[in-house]
């Protein structure tokens, strides 16, 4: 994945949380691509688990404190999202590091990535420029 400015939110922490997650994807991706996926999954669900107690944290505060509309509806998208990290860290609890759940756990994250970014997090940034436009 590489970043361009249309996944911009225009705040610049929720930008600099996402390019710090799509740098993890990104390594994820390399070691697939050297044949050691399976020894890079471990780290990549911790980088996540431990990212998303942050970003989600940041993410929502800034929404509380600029009165998002879409505020629960938001949280929602990130509870979800923490649901689906932690049946992949199960998985790979249960079954151990392989091809099939790191193939599936790329296919989620690249998905969810540049779907909740482009369609959710944008409007966010928009709501907030807007609000501030008419401060």
């Amino acid at each position: 994945m590489k970043w361009t400015e249309d996944l911009s939110v225009g705040v610049e922490l929720i930008d600099t949380e996402h390019k710090s997650l799509i740098n993890a994807v990104n390594e994820l991706f390399d070691a697939c691509s050297k044949g050691m996926g399976r020894k890079k999954i471990a780290e990549t669900l911790e980088f996540m688990r431990n990212y998303i107690n942050t970003h989600f944290s940041d993410e929502e505060k800034l929404q509380r404190e600029c009165g998002y509309p879409d505020y629960q509806n938001h949280r929602t998208y990130h509870a979800n999202f923490v649901e689906k990290v932690n049946e992949y860290s199960k998985r790979l609890s249960d079954e151990g590091p392989n091809i099939a759940l790191v193939a599936d756990f790329n296919n989620f994250v690249t998905d969810w990535l540049i779907n909740h970014i482009s369609r959710e997090d944008k409007k966010i940034g928009l709501y907030i420029m807007q609000k501030n436009s008419n401060v």
